[in-house]
């Protein structure tokens, strides 16, 4: 009888995994990306939607497609070819009432050049010095994020958020936001 009940398990979890599709493979990251050029700015993307400036981000990562992969596309769907790429941090963002909770890393990208040799061929990018673009992204979490992860490049940043609450156009009003857990380094050794 054992023997029936685990075939009979087994059966079931490999019918299982054989019906997975791919919007079962859409995973709850959705990185986002600093870019910065030689002169250290940082590029922002404006959101026709919400009419306000934020980081760049080509979505949730989705299907089989490695960091490296992600990475190169997000360059090349921003129209740049980038020196390197590494992790500034990982972060929690937590939806209150909701059982929801995305893990964002955010990179930090050096751009090498723009792929077409001139610019932007989308006007929604824009450089902005490091406090101009603190000031221009009305996300509390995604501005201190920034803040920290430039100023103190030499570690791997943390922190779980609660945000939610906003609205197209964005008011940062009417934006729910506090830290639950705040900054900590992922490389150091407490």
């Amino acid at each position: 009888m054992q023997y029936i009940t685990s075939f009979l398990l087994f059966l079931l979890l490999f019918n299982d995994a054989a019906a997975q599709t791919k919007a079962d493979s859409i995973s709850p990251m959705f990185p986002k990306v600093i870019i910065t050029n030689n002169k250290q700015e940082i590029l922002l993307a404006f959101d026709n939607n919400r009419k306000a400036y934020e980081l760049p981000s080509i979505g949730f990562i989705e299907g089989p497609i490695s960091l490296r992969e992600y990475m190169s596309r997000t360059a090349t769907e921003i129209g740049i070819t980038c020196k390197s790429f590494r992790l500034g941090g990982m972060f929690t963002y937590i939806f209150p009432n909701k059982y929801r909770t995305f893990i964002r890393p955010y990179f930090i990208m050096q751009m090498d050049a723009y792929s077409n040799g001139r610019s932007f061929s989308d006007s929604s990018y824009k450089w902005f010095s490091l406090a101009d673009a603190v000031k221009a992204i009305p996300y509390p979490a995604s501005a201190q994020i920034l803040q920290r992860v430039i100023t103190q490049p030499t570690y791997i940043w943390a922190a779980t958020f609660e945000e939610y609450g906003y609205t197209n156009p964005v008011d940062p009003e009417k934006i729910k936001f506090r830290i639950l857990e705040d900054f900590y380094k992922l490389n150091e050794i407490p």
